[in-house]
């Protein structure tokens, strides 16, 4: 009995010993980010803690070189923003479980000297570890996010990343973008030219055409999920670390804005191909141009059913019934 309540004691006093979000809520800044310094350096980086530590390592001189950190400053507005984000638009209780950390090398050389870092920016999240009397940052494991040119364009790469870590939902707005913008713009005005000019002056019925039309994309919207993008603030397009655009998701349980028009260019070929043999026999053809339109319609449908399918295993990798 005198052992375990000395054991009980030990832990008690441990737990004292810990860091808790009480003790350096105060140090947060307006976008909830703290200022890692010389002063507060052994405070913040070692000890147990029962918190996510999200740990920006940036610099804000040059270095012996004279070179300065271009990546640095661009980083740490994406690193505002999602903190931000995360201050705004979740509880307290989970704010309370993860804290933003700013060392800026050129203030503060402890991390530096003890971890022996040799490039920078970085961007570490070390999970909470309470019982650790030896956990510090410079020697225990932690996430890393890769600073890029890339994943600096773009902050939704970062607070995706955080998110999957921390199981939250963080929304981040992207920049507008003014290059991007006129690429699509350009697009959509080419295509908007060939209808226009070249594909409805084919079409005797315009009405009908465009009756039919809306009541395709009504019911294309209404089962590919544009519903569930609206309702969950999904972005239309979706980028990897390297920039490049993502046309599915994982899971069953979550997608990509732009999974709408890839999953209604499948059903609007499969279901082309299909009205394509049922209104073949009704045309008045030779059998050599008969035969061979049917061919290529079956082709083309076996092909739209296996990439359809292919797809799908992106989404449900153990679906049984590929081809």
């Amino acid at each position: 009995m005198r052992f375990l309540a000395v054991l009980w004691l030990f832990s008690l006093a441990r737990l004292a010993r810990s860091l808790q979000w009480a003790d350096i809520i105060n140090l947060r800044d307006q976008d909830g980010i703290i200022e890692v310094t010389d002063a507060n350096y052994q405070l913040l980086a070692k000890g147990p803690r029962d918190f996510y530590s999200v740990l920006y390592v940036t610099a804000s001189q040059p270095n012996s070189q004279g070179e300065y950190c271009d990546l640095c400053d661009l980083f740490e507005a994406n690193f505002r923003k999602v903190s931000l984000a995360m201050l705004s638009q979740l509880s307290e209780e989970v704010n309370q479980e993860t804290f933003f950390f700013k060392l800026d090398v050129s203030h503060c050389r402890s991390f530096v000297q003890e971890l022996g870092l040799k490039t920078i920016p970085h961007l570490l999240i070390y999970p909470p570890n309470p019982n650790n009397e030896n956990f510090a940052w410079s020697k225990d494991q932690f996430y890393q996010f890769h600073v890029t040119r890339e994943s600096v364009q773009d902050p939704v790469l970062f607070a995706d990343f955080l998110a999957k870590i921390l199981n939250v939902y963080i929304q981040v707005m992207r920049d507008f973008d003014i290059t991007e913008f006129s690429y699509y713009f350009l697009a959509f005005l080419a295509c908007f030219y060939v209808l226009k000019k070249k594909i409805l002056p084919l079409i005797p019925d315009k009405s009908r055409f465009f009756s039919l039309f809306f009541s395709l994309a009504l019911i294309f919207v209404s089962i590919t999920g544009y519903s569930f993008t609206r309702m969950n603030n999904i972005p239309l397009i979706a980028k990897d670390e390297q920039g490049q655009i993502m046309y599915f998701s994982g899971g069953m349980g979550w997608q990509f804005g732009l999974e709408i028009f890839t999953i209604s260019g499948m059903y609007l070929f499969l279901g082309s191909c299909t009205v394509g043999m049922i209104m073949l026999p009704r045309l008045n053809l030779s059998s050599n141009v008969f035969n061979a339109a049917s061919i290529i319609l079956l082709a083309c449908g076996l092909y739209g059913f296996v990439y359809f399918t292919e797809c799908f295993k992106i989404k449900q990798p153990g679906y049984p019934f590929a081809l």
